[in-house]
């Protein structure tokens, strides 16, 4: 985020509903953190869109194959943060490139898996169904 950006003021909200929606997805239970607040907020800065950053956790939820990786881990120990990753720092392990999630996976939004979206659907409580179904209907991703 540039110095004197602040908090975008759509990111505690849109950081509170994706921190719902990861906890259900992934199986976990964490809890909002400023770190995750100041990611949506960079993404949201940076120009991306509210619906992007939700369609990433579902990306990321609902893929199968080698881009099934991420999924695993969010479902293991990995902070939900790094999903929005767009900028092009270095990885400090390997000294390459840091993988950039966000772009990665709203370019793989069409290769989500089907039946999984439908899954995933299925397994949310009712007061969030209708708002995801809206989410993925406007964003034309076929998952019924």
């Amino acid at each position: 985020m540039s110095k004197d950006r602040g908090t975008h003021p759509e990111a505690e909200a849109l950081a509170e509903k994706l921190t719902r929606f990861f906890n259900v997805a992934f199986g976990r239970n964490i809890r909002g953190s400023r770190e995750f607040t100041h990611a949506v907020s960079t993404a949201l800065w940076d120009g991306y869109h509210a619906d992007e950053l939700r369609l990433a956790f579902w990306v990321a939820r609902c893929s199968t194959g080698k881009a099934a990786w991420l999924g695993e881990q969010l479902r293991g120990d990995m902070l939900p943060h790094i999903v929005l990753r767009h900028q092009g720092r270095l990885n400090n392990v390997t000294g390459k490139e840091a993988k950039r999630w966000l772009d990665d996976l709203l370019a793989r939004a069409n290769e989500a898996n089907r039946p999984m979206m439908q899954a995933l659907f299925a397994s949310l409580p009712e007061e969030m169904k209708e708002d995801e179904a809206q989410l993925l209907t406007r964003n034309g991703l076929g998952w019924r």
